[in-house]
């Protein structure tokens, strides 16, 4: 029987393709197949609000519970949990995005079956909406890298502010996810700037410099040279040579035993907090 987590997931999917189709299907036709797909997901459940048009339920039905929503994020195809205390994880990081080549990189970590975390500049994401929401339904992290790659040491307190603000904002409204961590651009922070973030400041300890060389070759080797346990690799996905190097990295790090996670995943059960600056695993910076 599948999990409450699948079916949920399911029943999402199921009520878009009706949402999409009723207009242009025969009505009886969509209301046989609505029947028996809610009767596939829900067994148990008293469905005759299906009988006869959809449009309007049956009178006299005995009610049926609401169908609660999981409390993370929702995911098509949710993934074993890591412990990350127990395996040996790393967490592949992308910044300045989302760009023209990240839905590529989408289809690569689907397809290994890797979460990531998106380190998004607010400038950016209302550019590409179905990519934040890709990101999402994927089981991948969001975080903020400011509104626009300022330089956060270089600006006044009410600049640092807006910075990181305005980017939440508009990452919450395209995604429906608040980013939890932040990023700061160069890696650039003081304590001036880590008092003013109320969330964890996600820095790295492997530097691909794909942003530099923009050979994808170099960024497999680069990071495999320098990462351990509990690292936090560096990317960028704007660059297409990166995400040509992804799938090759991802078989390279799954050969040493490594598991990749979302940095939420890699520090969880650890002390994770507001206006700190982590750049691994057991690593503050």
């Amino acid at each position: 029987m599948p999990s409450p987590i699948h079916r949920f997931a399911a029943l999402t999917c199921l009520a878009s393709v009706l949402l999409l189709t009723s207009c242009g299907s025969d009505s009886r036709a969509d209301s046989s197949f609505a029947r028996q797909a809610a009767s596939y997901l829900t067994p148990g459940q008293d469905n005759s609000r299906l009988q006869g048009s959809t449009a309007a339920p049956a009178q006299d039905v005995e009610p049926v519970a609401a169908v609660t929503a999981p409390a993370g994020p929702l995911r098509l195809h949710p993934r074993p949990e890591v412990h990350c205390d127990q395996a040996k994880c790393v967490a592949l990081t992308f910044d300045d995005g989302p760009g023209r080549y990240t839905e590529t990189l989408l289809d690569s970590l689907a397809a290994a079956d890797v979460p990531a975390t998106f380190y998004l500049l607010g400038q950016n994401a209302g550019k590409y909406p179905h990519a934040l929401r890709r990101m999402v339904l994927e089981g991948h992290q969001l975080g903020s890298h400011t509104q626009d790659h300022a330089s956060l040491t270089t600006l006044s307190r009410s600049q640092i502010t807006h910075e990181i603000d305005e980017a939440a904002s508009i990452i919450k409204d395209v995604s429906g996810v608040y980013p939890g961590t932040v990023r700061p651009p160069y890696g650039a922070h003081n304590a001036e700037v880590d008092s003013l973030i109320d969330a964890p400041l996600v820095l790295w300890d492997v530097d691909t410099l794909d942003w530099q060389h923009r050979d994808s070759a170099k960024v497999a080797s680069i990071a495999m040279s320098q990462v351990r346990d509990g690292s936090i690799i560096l990317m960028h996905d704007i660059h297409q040579s990166t995400v040509k190097a992804v799938p090759e990295l991802i078989k390279q790090l799954k050969a040493k035993g490594y598991t990749p996670v979302t940095v939420d995943e890699l520090f969880d059960g650890q002390e994770f907090n507001s206006s700190t600056a982590y750049s691994r695993r057991n690593q503050i910076r």
